[in-house]
């Protein structure tokens, strides 16, 4: 069995990876005036369309009152709106604001094109080693009785 501190290095690991995407998307995102986590939701949004709070949460891995927050601060930034379904006044989506949308596409652009260009980089078989990884240890956590995936959602690993 490996020692503790050679497990904790795969913790280590995805700090440091989330630690260089979220530099990349601030230094984008200066230009818009947001955040990393601001520049998440809009990116999710503007891929996905209009989202409810909960499937925005559950796209971040965050709670749903973090996520409120945000879309809070980008609402009244005028970055996002609020929409009520007409299906179902109870139910609420957020959408990106169309004029936002197009003043920030290049930067989400120039993101995506960015991360395309790292795993350009990188072979078949290792982006293959590399889902295969991330899978695995996606699975892992998953199974893990004493370890809920919320727990990560709440920052769990932020200590390494």
């Amino acid at each position: 069995m490996k020692e503790y501190n050679e497990r904790i290095d795969v913790l280590k690991t995805l700090k440091s990876i989330m630690n260089m995407i979220h530099k990349n998307m601030e230094s984008e995102f200066k230009d818009l005036k947001i955040t990393g986590p601001q520049g998440m939701i809009i990116g999710i949004l503007m891929h996905h369309g209009e989202m409810k709070i909960s499937d925005l949460s559950e796209k971040m891995g965050l709670s749903s009152s973090t996520v409120s927050g945000i879309v809070d601060r980008l609402e009244k930034q005028g970055m996002v709106k609020r929409v009520r379904s007409s299906d179902d006044r109870r139910v609420v989506y957020v959408k990106v604001d169309e004029d936002f949308k197009k003043r920030s596409k290049e930067s989400f652009k120039n993101i995506y094109e960015r991360f395309e260009t790292i795993m350009s980089k990188a072979t078949d078989e290792e982006h293959a080693d590399i889902v295969k990884g991330l899978n695995t240890l996606k699975k892992l956590i998953e199974s893990s009785s004493g370890q809920s995936s919320d727990d990560f959602k709440k920052g769990g690993f932020d200590g390494c």
